[in-house]
């Protein structure tokens, strides 16, 4: 047996003093349960650490570690986990505050200011003087000696291509897609637009057949009462000449005057006709009471009866009535005028 005590041994390994101390044989164990055996204790074994219980002589897990230098306190699990904020909050204040920030630039990007509004008027004021300019070029071109061509119209085309252009520009302007009632002036003001332009791209087309008819149905021949067969044979020709420019007058685009070419190239086809049978007769020996006298006298009858075509303004001034873009340039103008006071 051995003794009941055992004293402390002390032993060198390596130059290093390795004390064991030995328990009492009657002593259980660390963690042995009693058996009235006597015991001793065996060298502590390795094992892997119980992260669930106390572990001898340290700290356990899970309690606070003492600060070091440099470092912030540790918290404890319990109290972290508590003061920690749920995730629904965290993500309701993240949306909030998205909310607050998209309401913010949706007002930024719709506020219409003075200096909006000022750049609107600007463009409409240039487009009032754009249009006056439009009306002086045509109306100089329809005066002009040489209008019987399209190329007389072509800088009249060129402002109003020009026109459309600055017309977008407005449109583009923030005054008028975020002010509801400057808007709605802007949308008159392009319907009425839209009607300028194509009249106005119609008379170009018009006007130049409307004045070749006019010149060539004017220039008749001399009355030469010594040689009237010749005459009735030039005057045939030039009819001939008149009826095909009034029938090209007939194909353009605004409806009064293709109706006044077209009346015209039938009125001037008769007249032809009759002027051929007129130069069939013997008129250079023409006697007075004569078969050929009294035919003649017939088919300047027939002539007379023929009706000249007029052209009819009143559809033409309702067209241009319609067309007249004054008053609702005035009326955009007149809106924007206000927003800036």
């Amino acid at each position: 047996m051995f003794p009941s005590v055992f004293t402390d041994s002390t032993f060198k390994k390596k130059g290093k003093r390795l004390r064991r101390t030995f328990l009492t044989a009657n002593t259980p164990p660390y963690g042995q349960p009693q058996n009235g055996q006597p015991q001793y204790n065996q060298p502590p074994q390795p094992q892997a650490p119980n992260y669930s219980q106390p572990q001898p002589g340290g700290l356990q897990y899970g309690q606070p570690q003492p600060p070091m230098p440099g470092n912030f306190p540790s918290q404890q699990a319990g109290a972290a986990a508590k003061n920690k904020p749920p995730v629904a909050i965290i993500i309701g204040a993240v949306a909030v505050v998205v909310v607050i920030a998209l309401a913010a630039v949706f007002f930024l990007t719709n506020r219409v200011s003075r200096s909006d509004y000022e750049e609107a008027l600007v463009q409409t004021q240039a487009l009032e003087s754009s249009y006056t300019a439009i009306n002086e070029e045509f109306s100089s071109a329809a005066s002009a000696t040489d209008n019987d061509s399209s190329s007389a119209y072509d800088e009249g085309k060129k402002k109003l291509k020009t026109f459309k252009q600055d017309s977008d520009k407005l449109a583009a302007m923030k005054a008028v897609k975020k002010d509801k009632d400057v808007k709605e002036k802007y949308e008159t003001f392009e319907r009425d637009r839209a009607k300028y332009e194509r009249y106005m791209n119609d008379l170009a087309q018009t006007m130049p057949a409307l004045m070749k008819m006019t010149h060539t149905c004017t220039k008749l021949p001399k009355f030469d009462s010594a040689d009237m067969s010749s005459y009735y044979r030039d005057l045939s020709k030039a009819l001939e000449s008149c009826a095909a420019d009034a029938g090209d007058l007939a194909k353009v685009p605004i409806k009064s005057y293709a109706e006044y070419g077209a009346d015209m190239q039938e009125s001037v086809s008769k007249k032809k006709d009759i002027v051929d049978q007129m130069a069939d007769l013997n008129l250079n020996d023409i006697e007075y009471g004569s078969a050929d006298y009294e035919k003649l006298q017939d088919l300047h009858a027939k002539m007379s009866d023929i009706d000249s075509p007029t052209l009819d303004q009143s559809d033409l001034q309702k067209a241009a009535k319609e067309a007249d873009l004054s008053g609702s340039l005035k009326d955009l103008e007149t809106t924007l005028s206000e927003k800036i006071k």
